[in-house]
């Protein structure tokens, strides 16, 4: 296994159901691996039906170590089955497992099999007290450039996915937004015909601009052109991206239930 260096941490995902056992709420775990989907990955932990309703109720960011000095960067998504009171997954004693020794080895893949690229990003659903929703273009040289994109994007090591989702908010629109509820997690798997195996998981939050102002792009040479405040009504006539037509689909329940 190749040494990772200090200030860049070995990144994982993985994924949890809390359920009410005899003594009371527990949490299992499992690690996600590249191409697995959480909520499969769940349901599979908890012996449910592959078409089981689940609810989001978090992504826990975890910075470890592993007992070879190793550092790690867990990204944890919890799950609930839909209609439960779960707000929060309960401590665990000693913390949520799988440990950080338990994550450390790497995924084994074929040697003849083609380079893969594997993302966690978090996107918000940004709202204003009208009811707008605000949205960024892709530029032109990065994946489906030209639609509309949820303002997001990957989280950088050592950052938790709330802190990323405020601080691309700022770069991508200039506005400042409280990140609040998780509405769902998702993971979108490509396989193109030549280049780049893709796999990643997305993290929707809902988020709220008390404040809004005009929207302008604040990064320069980065992957937005262009953003904007739009009502419902704009939004059914825009060409929207992957990502966002994922994330704004959530939008139709008063919770945000998958």
């Amino acid at each position: 296994m190749t040494a990772v260096p200090p200030d860049r941490p070995a990144r994982r995902v993985t994924a949890h159901l809390v359920t009410t056992g005899p003594s009371g709420p527990t949490v299992l775990g499992a690690r996600v691996l590249f191409g697995q989907d959480p909520a499969d990955v769940v349901r599979d932990l908890g012996g449910l039906s592959p078409h089981t309703p689940l609810k989001a109720v978090d992504v826990l960011t975890e910075l470890l170590e592993a007992p070879d000095g190793t550092p790690l960067h867990v990204d944890r998504v919890v799950f609930a089955e839909a209609g439960t009171a779960t707000a929060r997954p309960p401590a665990a004693q000693g913390g949520l497992t799988p440990s950080a020794a338990d994550l450390l080895a790497e995924e084994e893949f074929p040697e003849d099999s083609r380079p893969r690229l594997r993302r966690f990003a978090s996107y918000g659903i940004v709202t204003d007290p009208a009811g707008r929703v605000l949205l960024s273009r892709i530029a032109e040289g990065f994946p489906a450039a030209g639609t509309w994109h949820l303002p997001g994007g990957g989280v950088d090591a050592g950052e938790d996915a709330r802190t990323a989702l405020r601080r691309e908010v700022a770069e991508e629109t200039g506005q400042d937004g409280e990140v609040g509820a998780l509405i769902t997690a998702a993971s979108h798997h490509r396989v193109p015909p030549s280049g780049y195996e893709i796999y990643a998981v997305w993290a929707f939050f809902r988020v709220y601009v008390a404040n809004p102002g005009p929207a302008r792009v604040m990064e320069e040479n980065g992957s937005t052109s262009d953003c904007g405040w739009f009502g419902p009504e704009e939004v059914a006539g825009l060409t929207l991206s992957t990502t966002a037509r994922r994330g704004l689909a959530y939008m139709v329940g008063p919770d945000g239930d998958a």
